[in-house]
């Protein structure tokens, strides 16, 4: 039996759901688990709620994230942050190794983002962490923008260099676009596609903001920009697309935490009159969304998801949540998510930050489901499948077959 460590010092937005469904899927292949995260508690109760009969076998520990430097160190700052976390991981494993009379035969990085850096090399996190790893490798956005960057960012500005290490058995990625290109990278590394997985559950029916949007709605269609509410997931272009059809029969939800910081100062105003003005086609919830059933909810009373994120390279759980709810999307017409909302008819896809375009695509998709187009027939399926937990299970497989050829 093999024993595969889990590690994840993060706990918002997707962190905790990904880092539950890696252990359970662990489990049910036979696997002891051991998990590091910064609530052991929530995800404890969760194994033991999801499946008791393999609770035994799991063992979870809490991590939390390094301290930051107080040091101005410049350039260094996220490299040093990089190896801290390295160090960090590699003191947790130890003692909780010692607790349980088991080390792990595999380490896998739920975020690995977070342990690579410009200027770290392989030689120095060999020198540091003595086990083998693998991790799923988020946004290496960098295998997007063409070979020009890509020829800059080597040597000491590769930010993958660690991937070379013996000890990294197998490297996963969300985006199957650059898989190619990440091999390449990392001497011919195992890259592995894991599928955006998602959270179905039920939604909740008693969640007050859907029945606030239900009156306010009134039986228009209603179009939703949810989760965190950021600059670079296109609210603004949304937000005028609103004010310029409140003569059509629809109706948009912005729902989630308002990131401020990522606004100028003009747009923060004027998105504060916007909402003062209470216009009648909109509904503003700028709070958390307490829970995935309540997410879920929200997803499930709207008509259309807007998702046209600016420069955004990468996948994005939204399509799977849309896909579970069976929602038509509106994404950029570039990266990641563009071809796969092309591959699987997912909605339509236009330009950024294009107003014009926005609404022509509205009209668009909304005309066309009300006649049933042939030209709009979504493959909600396909896509659940290609991201589903039984794609999970196969990808593990693969990786743990790289353990055993070690």
């Amino acid at each position: 039996m093999k024993t595969i460590a889990l590690i994840d010092t993060f706990w918002s937005g997707h962190h905790p759901t990904y880092l539950k469904f890696f252990a359970k899927t662990l489990l049910e292949l036979d696997c002891r688990v051991m998990a590091f995260c910064p609530q052991p508690q929530e995800l404890s109760e969760w194994i033991v709620s999801s499946c008791p009969a393999l609770a035994e076998r799991f063992h979870v520990f809490e991590i939390q994230e390094p301290e930051p430097y107080s040091l101005p160190l410049g350039r260094f700052r996220l490299t040093l942050r990089a190896i801290a976390r390295w160090q960090c991981a590699a003191a947790a494993i130890l003692r909780a190794s010692q607790k349980i009379k088991k080390s792990p035969d595999l380490v896998f990085f739920a975020w690995l983002d977070s342990y690579l850096s410009l200027y770290l090399t392989h030689h120095v996190v060999d020198r540091i962490f003595p086990y083998n790893w693998s991790g799923l490798y988020f946004r290496p956005g960098h295998l997007r923008l063409g070979q020009k960057l890509s020829a800059i960012r080597r040597g000491p500005l590769n930010p993958d260099a660690v991937l070379k290490s013996c000890r990294c058995l197998a490297v996963a990625v969300l985006d199957e676009g650059i898989t190619e290109k990440l091999c390449a990278k990392s001497k011919g590394k195992l890259v592995i596609v894991f599928p955006d997985i998602a959270d179905a559950s039920p939604p909740d029916s008693n969640f007050s903001v859907v029945k606030q949007i239900q009156d306010k709605a009134c039986g228009r269609k209603v179009i939703g920009l949810l989760g965190s509410l950021a600059k670079r997931k296109g609210f603004l272009t949304l937000l005028e697309v609103a004010q310029k059809t409140e003569q059509e029969n629809w109706f948009f939800v912005f729902a989630g935490q308002l990131v401020e910081r990522t606004f100028l100062p003009e747009d923060l105003e004027k998105i504060q009159a916007v909402v003062k003005s209470a216009p009648d086609n909109c509904h503003f919830h700028f709070d958390h969304i307490p829970g995935e059933s309540q997410f879920n909810a929200l997803v499930n009373v709207c008509d259309i998801l807007f998702a046209v994120y600016i420069n955004f390279l990468h996948s994005s759980n939204i399509l799977t949540k849309a896909s579970v709810f069976e929602k038509p999307v509106l994404v950029s017409n570039k990266f990641c998510m563009g071809e796969r909302v092309h591959k699987f008819n997912l909605g339509c896809r236009i330009d950024e930050n294009n107003v014009p375009d926005c609404i022509e695509a509205l009209h668009y998709l909304f005309h066309s489901l009300k006649l049933n187009s042939h030209q709009v027939q979504p493959n909600f399926q396909g896509y659940r499948a290609f991201h589903s937990t039984e794609q999970l299970c196969g990808a593990f497989r693969s990786i743990l077959a790289a353990v055993h050829l070690t």
